[in-house]
């Protein structure tokens, strides 16, 4: 959850650097991919592009692996955000994103909590571990 909060924070002030400076995509498959990926723009189909990518193995395992973290992180939490905030997925991001920030998850627990009920935090995030000796809080 941390990484694609983060890594939904970087997109987006990526694209907007792009968009000020009059950064444009890559004609070639690998660099519009690698584009698209930090503009956090890729697409399903992109997916599918990966395989396109012909030239060194190290290009090839690249683009691998850019749709695995894609797929593995940051559809991962666009689909959280779509479950647990339908329609509030920027106000849940914002406060998800402060908690990282801060440590402070009380906002966020609180949110949660309102929108589906007591201990959705806690059922969400925390295992029932969480607070076992030898764990740090």
């Amino acid at each position: 959850m941390m990484e694609g909060a983060c890594d939904k924070e970087a997109r987006a002030i990526t694209r907007q650097t792009t968009e000020r400076f009059g950064v444009t995509e890559p004609s070639d498959v690998l660099g519009s991919l690698a584009y698209r990926d930090v503009t956090g723009t890729l697409t399903e189909t992109d997916s599918g592009r990966a395989a396109d990518v012909v030239g060194s193995e190290e290009q090839t395992r690249y683009a691998a692996a850019l749709n695995g973290y894609e797929n593995g992180v940051n559809r991962r939490y666009a689909h959280f955000l779509g479950e647990f905030a339908p329609g509030e997925e920027s106000e849940c991001h914002t406060l998800l994103l402060g908690a990282i920030v801060s440590g402070d998850v009380t906002a966020l627990g609180v949110w949660l909590d309102d929108r589906h009920g007591p201990g959705t935090f806690t059922g969400l995030f925390r295992t029932p571990g969480y607070f076992e000796p030898g764990l740090t809080a």
